[in-house]
């Protein structure tokens, strides 16, 4: 091969690579809908996440605590629409045979439980299984209905799923997990949730979006599995709260 067209293809190689880098392994403050809009057909291997469930706030020991720059209060008919928008994008932006797994929670309004399994309807994707997310305790105590103490995990996949870790198979689709890790985050769900998707549906150096990155755990479930990842949120707080946890594990890493 020539000299020069070897330093052209080593070039080319080098830029390829840059160019990858500066898009994994990031988290982009920026709204998820907007970055979805921007993001070419079939980018992402998996996606994990936990969208705000509109409940205007959470309690947390007899106070509410909300989201840092989001209401998370908007029409029941706004938010399914805005929902099923991003469900879409999720979808074309997800790679042939890739999954999704998308953790939600009904509402309990007006003395009634208002399900979300709507969005199986709004999910352009194959719905491939329900899975039920137990845990042992939760802040909801109120004593007019019995104690909830699950949330539901909807697995989609794009057409057959190009991998799947039969090993992950005999957890089953009730997943006991305890509810939450303790940050500044109003809601954030464990890492050992996400890495159970992870490490089901995807393979090492796969891409892995969420569209709602919250506090990073499952970036850092990527940083612990060697996925590759990308996340976005609109708060700065949440982003350098990740970011944070993200190097602490990073940093863990490196040392052995």
């Amino acid at each position: 091969m020539p000299t020069y067209l070897a330093l052209n293809l080593n070039w080319n190689t080098k830029q390829k690579n840059k160019k990858k880098k500066s898009v994994e392994n990031k988290i982009h403050k920026q709204d998820c809908i907007e970055f979805l809009r921007a993001t070419p057909d079939e980018t992402f291997d998996l996606i994990v996440t936990s969208p705000p469930y509109n409940y205007g706030g959470f309690s947390r020991n007899g106070r509410v605590k909300s989201y840092d720059t989001y209401s998370d209060d908007m029409p029941i008919e706004d938010y399914q629409d805005w929902i099923g928008d991003i469900l879409k994008e999720c979808a074309r932006t997800l790679k042939q045979g890739g999954a999704m797994y998308w953790n939600h929670k009904g509402k309990f309004e007006d003395f009634r439980f208002k399900h979300c399994f709507w969005i199986i309807d709004k999910c352009p994707l194959y719905f491939a299984q329900h899975i039920v997310w137990k845990y042992p305790a939760s802040p909801d105590v109120a004593k007019i209905k019995w104690y909830p103490r699950k949330e539901d995990v909807f697995y989609f996949t794009k057409g057959k799923p190009k991998y799947f870790n039969e090993d992950m198979a005999r957890i089953t689709d009730i997943w006991e997990i305890n509810h939450q890790e303790g940050n500044e985050h109003p809601a954030p769900f464990p890492i050992s949730f996400a890495e159970r998707c992870i490490l089901a549906s995807s393979e090492k150096g796969d891409l892995v979006y969420d569209p709602f990155m919250g506090s990073g755990t499952t970036a850092v479930a990527c940083v612990k599995n060697d996925r590759q990842y990308i996340g976005t949120e609109i708060s700065e707080k949440y982003i350098a709260m990740a970011n944070k946890k993200i190097e602490g594990y990073a940093s863990q890493i490196r040392m052995f």
